[in-house]
């Protein structure tokens, strides 16, 4: 408190030593000016240098350096230390205007993408925060003239279905437990004048030798009672040209696979086709 009330009437002491007019500009700034004489003052207080120079360094001054002024100061007492605060506390006529600094632009963040974008036309997945290929398989197609006998699948002569040789995909994938993670993320990254609407997901009927779905002419049946066992629905987010992210949320256990576009099955001959396969544990 002591130091405070020492400090204010030497700003008041600086404050009266202006004009008029300097009074009133110094009042609108709420600026007081510590001067030469506000110095001695805290000398004669018992102030010492450190901090006397802090006050000096902290608050704004009007000081008289002239050569008759700074041997006053130093012989009534003022140390180098405090003399230099005070030199150092005014600027230098002879350095000018400062120099404008040129602006610098402020760098914008590059926003993060969960996935990177691949240059090879295929199917990716993200494991582990990187992007796993996902390996086609063949598709074997089959007439419905051929598989009507087949009684489990219900199959008619309008009716093609899709058989993946083996029971299992090369490629699993453990879903993200509840709480913990997103859903699994794919990357579809088409052909041109292609789109992911364009790829179908299927749920594979897991056979002791193979995965099969079924199909007709233009594509996987959407409305038959059966095609809607093996179809599902999936949404999609374009993230670069011919690039989209597909967002999977939980679809259970089993085989499943992404359909290229154009690899459906002709209704009156054998024909092949390659789905990107996949398969969910618990």
């Amino acid at each position: 408190m002591r130091f405070f009330r020492i400090l204010s009437l030497c700003m008041a002491f600086s404050y009266s030593l202006f004009p008029v007019e300097a009074q009133q500009d110094l009042t609108s700034n709420q600026q007081l000016a510590l001067n030469n004489d506000g110095v001695l003052l805290l000398l004669r207080e018992k102030f010492d240098d450190a901090a006397i120079v802090r006050t000096i360094q902290t608050h704004s001054t009007n000081f008289d350096l002239s050569v008759d002024a700074m041997i006053r100061l130093k012989q009534a007492g003022v140390s180098q230390s405090v003399l230099q605060a005070m030199i150092a506390a005014v600027p230098d006529p002879t350095a000018g205007p400062p120099t404008a600094q040129p602006a610098v632009a402020k760098s914008t963040p590059t926003p993060m993408v969960s996935l990177a974008v691949p240059d090879e036309i295929g199917v990716y997945v993200r494991q582990k925060d990187k992007l796993v290929e996902i390996e086609p398989e063949i598709v074997n197609w089959q007439t419905g003239g051929v598989l009507k006998h087949a009684a489990t699948l219900g199959l008619d002569r309008e009716h093609v279905n899709g058989t993946v040789a083996g029971p299992n995909s090369k490629l699993t994938i453990s879903p993200p437990r509840l709480g913990t993670a997103g859903p699994v993320e794919f990357i579809i990254h088409c052909p041109d004048g292609n789109s992911a609407s364009e790829y179908q997901l299927l749920r594979f009927w897991e056979k002791s030798d193979r995965r099969e779905f079924r199909s007709v002419t233009g594509g996987v049946l959407h409305a038959s009672s059966g095609a809607k066992d093996n179809v599902i629905a999936f949404q999609f987010d374009k993230v670069a040209p011919r690039t989209y992210k597909v967002a999977l949320p939980s679809i259970g256990p089993g085989e499943f696979g992404f359909l290229a576009p154009g690899m459906a099955a002709s209704a009156d001959m054998a024909s092949r086709g390659k789905v990107y396969t996949f398969r969910i544990i618990e």
